[in-house]
């Protein structure tokens, strides 16, 4: 996927999250039974994120934050490709909670940056709502994850 207006940065990020959800799917068969749990929670809470973020589609301002898209994801192509965890690794919860937290930071670090630039109210609110969402949806998850290790 090339990444050049800010109306391709919304559709990469629903892709993120639903190429999370199904790398958690994935790997459903080569975990236990308490990491396929948490698997689970994940696999569901990306389904989530990827659904509410299509209530986002209207960002505007479009001349600016399309010139800005494009120069992250040209300093950043890394991103393009989507990172799945290994099969082959030893997984335990750390792993996998380390994975979902690296992988969320790249997406947040990305609205962190246009939200600085955006310069038009109804671009700014709508870029701080998108950055609220992924934040609250990391916390969420790790909060889980933590629970989840307490049990």
């Amino acid at each position: 996927m090339q990444v050049k207006t800010i109306k391709e940065v919304y559709d990469w990020t629903v892709l993120f999250h639903t190429q999370m959800a199904a790398n958690f799917y994935s790997l459903k068969d080569v975990l236990d039974e308490y990491n396929t749990m948490l698997v689970d929670y994940y696999l569901s809470y990306e389904k989530k994120l990827a659904e509410d973020l299509v209530g986002f589609k209207a960002i505007t301002e479009i001349n600016t934050l399309d010139t800005f898209s494009y120069e992250y994801f040209e300093d950043n192509p890394e991103l393009i490709t989507f990172n799945d965890i290994s099969k082959e690794q030893q997984f335990d919860e750390q792993v996998i909670q380390n994975y979902v937290s690296q992988e969320h930071q790249k997406v947040i670090a990305l609205y962190e940056y246009l939200y600085e630039r955006a310069k038009i109210d109804d671009a700014i609110e709508k870029l701080n709502q998108i950055l609220e969402l992924e934040r609250q949806g990391l916390k969420q998850m790790m909060q889980s994850s933590n629970r989840h290790r307490d049990m």
